[in-house]
C-alpha cells in the first residue's frame, strides 16, 4: 500500500532540533549501558568512552551523528515470492502480523496458551490476507515447542506455509545465524546474495531506561554482518520505563534509538536499520500498557518526525488493550492506524490481531484488523478528474429528478468504483435480522474459518523443503539441551 497523505509534523523546527540536541546530551553525559563485553572495543575504537566496570558508554555528539549518517535511507526486504518484496524508505506502508503474544483467542475455544497448531493456523491466515504484507514474528508463541530450537521449527513454518518476508528472533548469535542459513536454503541463494539484498528483519528492544541487552545486540551484530535489517525498538511505557511526560519519553527513546543505531553502524557500516521507537503510556490505575490512546498517536507522530530528520525508515506498532474483539479494540486500533499513516511509517508490527496489550492474538481480531487496514488502503490523497467530462454527460443524461443506477456511466464502473469490504454488512436491518443478526465478531469467526478452509500453501520445491528438514534435524542434535 501507499500512504494516501503526506506525513505531518507535530514539532516545530526548533522543537525537533531541541529533541535532537537533548538526546545527544543524554548520550554524552548519562550514556547507555551496554551489557555485552563484545561491544566495548568497537565503541572505544569509534571514540566513545566505556566504563568497563559498569558498562556505561558515553557518546561524543559528533560520533553519533557521523555513524547515523552511514545507515541506508532506502532498501528492499526481498521475499521468497518477489511479488511480496517490501520497499522501504519511500511512501509505501506495510502492515504485518501480530507477534509474540503468549495467548491466543477465538470465540469458540476461548483464551488459551499458544500452541504450534495455533501458530501455523495464524501463519496461514496472514499468508492469505492481502492486507498482511509480512510476518512480524510468532503470531502467537508456540509454547509447546522447545524454546531452544523453536526458531528452527518456526522458520520452517514461515518458509513453507508462506512466501512473505519474516522477522526472526535474534536472541543471540546462534538464533540469528540459523535463521539466516535457513532463509538461504529456502531462497536458493548464497552468502553474497544474502548480504547484497536483505531478506530478514529482527527487533532489538532496548531495556528502557538506557540498557542495551547483551543477547539482542549480539544477535543484531550477526544480522548486520550478514546484511540483514534490525529494528531498534525502545519500548518505554511512559510513567514506568520513561518519564511520564511525552517530552521526556520522546527524548529518552530517541537517545536510546540513535545511540544503538550508531553502534550497529560502527560494527557493520551500512547495515539496514529501522527507527522503531514506541512511545505510549501505562494505565496509572493498573500499571498495564495502554495502546491506541491519544498519547500513543502524538508520540508516534513525533517519532516519525525524528525518523525523517535522520532519514531512517520507521517501524511502528498497532494494537489494543481490549480483552475482546469489540468496539474498544476497533477504536484503539483505528487510532493507531491513523498514527501510522500520518506519522510516515514504513513497517507496522502487530497489525493483525494484537489485543490485551500484546498478551493475546485473536483470530477474530485478525480479520477485523484486516478490514480496517483495507479501508485505510482504499483512501485516496486526491480526486481523479480525468473522467469529469463523462460525469457531466451522465448528469446530462439523467437530468433533474432522475437516478444514476441505470446510467451508462454507472453501469460501466459499478463493479470496481467503490472499496469492497471483506466483513462489513451493509444490508438493511430487516435482511440482517432475518439472517440471525450476526455482529462483527460473529462475521469475523465465519471469515477466518472460511479463509483457513480455502488456504493453499505457496509452491516450494520439495528438495528445498527436504533441505530445511535436514538442517533442522542436524541443528537440533547439535543444540541438544543447551540454553543457547
Amino acid at each position: 500500500m501507499r500512504r494516501a497523505y503526506a506525513p505531518i509534523d507535530v514539532l516545530s523546527e526548533e522543537e525537533e532540533a531541541r529533541i535532537h540536541a537533548l538526546s545527544l546530551r543524554v548520550l554524552e553525559k548519562i550514556g547507555l549501558k551496554f551489557l555485552s563485553t563484545e561491544t566495548w572495543p568497537i565503541l572505544e575504537a569509534a571514540g566513545c568512552a566505556v566504563d568497563r566496570e559498569s558498562g556505561v558508554v558515553l557518546f561524543p555528539p559528533e560520533v553519533v551523528e557521523h555513524y547515523l549518517s552511514l545507515a541506508p535511507r532506502r532498501f528492499t526486504l526481498k521475499a521468497r515470492n518477489p511479488d511480496n518484496d517490501l520497499k522501504l524508505g519511500g511512501d509505501e506502508i506495510h502492515y504485518g502480523s501480530a507477534s509474540s503474544a503468549p495467548n491466543v483467542l477465538d470465540r469458540e475455544r476461548g483464551r488459551r496458551p499458544g500452541t504450534q497448531a495455533d501458530f501455523e493456523a495464524l501463519v496461514k491466515l496472514n499468508q492469505a490476507l492481502p492486507t498482511c504484507g509480512f510476518h512480524s514474528g510468532h503470531p502467537v508463541e508456540p509454547i509447546d515447542t522447545p524454546a531452544n530450537t523453536r526458531h528452527l521449527t518456526s522458520m520452517r513454518s514461515w518458509q513453507t506455509l508462506s512466501d512473505k518476508v519474516t522477522r526472526v528472533y535474534s536472541i543471540g548469535r546462534i538464533r540469528a545465524r540459523d535463521s539466516i542459513e535457513m532463509t538461504k536454503i529456502a531462497h536458493g541463494i548464497d552468502d553474497d546474495e544474502m548480504k547484497a539484498a536483505p531478506r530478514l528483519h529482527a527487533s532489538i528492544n532496548v531495556n528502557s531506561p538506557l540498557v542495551v541487552d547483551a543477547p539482542l545486540i549480539e544477535g543484531a551484530m550477526e544480522m548486520g554482518a550478514a546484511g540483514q535489517a534490525s529494528v531498534i525498538s525502545p519500548v518505554a511505557f511512559a510513567g514506568a520505563m520513561s518519564p511520564i511526560t511525552l517530552s521526556g519519553s520522546v527524548i529518552q527513546c530517541n537517545a536510546e534509538c540513535i545511540g544503538t543505531i550508531a553502534f550497529l553502524q560502527m560494527a557493520n557500516p551500512g547495515a539496514p536499520c529501522f527507527y522503531g521507537v514506541l512511545t505510549t503510556p501505562v494505565d496509572m490505575k493498573s500499571g498495564a500498557p495502554a495502546m491506541g490512546v491519544p498519547e500513543t498517536v502524538t508520540g508516534t507522530l513525533a517519532n516519525g518526525q525524528m525518523a525523517r530528520r535522520y532519514g531512517l525508515p520507521q517501524r511502528v506498532m498497532l494494537g489494543s488493550t481490549s480483552n475482546a474483539p469489540d468496539a474498544q479494540g476497533a477504536w484503539e486500533t483505528m487510532f493507531s492506524l491513523w498514527a501510522a499513516q500520518l506519522g510516515g511509517a514504513h513497517l507496522v508490527y502487530h497489525a493483525h490481531g494484537w489485543m490485551e496489550g500484546g498478551l493475546t492474538t485473536g483470530f477474530e481480531k485478525t480479520v477485523l484488523d484486516s478490514e480496517m487496514i483495507g479501508m485505510m488502503g482504499a483512501l485516496r490523497g486526491g480526486i481523479d478528474l480525468s473522467d469529469a467530462e463523462e460525469a457531466i454527460d451522465a448528469i446530462t443524461e439523467v437530468g433533474a429528478g432522475g437516478h444514476f443506477l441505470g446510467a451508462a456511466h454507472t453501469l460501466s464502473r459499478y463493479e470496481t468504483a467503490f472499496h469492497a469490504p471483506i466483513l462489513s454488512d451493509w444490508r438493511p436491518y430487516e435482511f440482517w435480522h432475518a439472517d440471525g443478526a450476526p455482529d462483527a465478531a460473529e462475521r469475523a469467526t465465519a471469515k477466518w474459518k472460511e479463509i483457513l478452509e480455502t488456504y493453499e500453501a505457496p509452491p516450494i520445491d520439495p528438495g528445498v523443503a527436504e533441505a530445511l528438514d535436514d538442517y533442522i534435524a542436524r541443528r537440533s542434535r547439535e543444540i541438544g539441551d543447551d540454553e543457547i
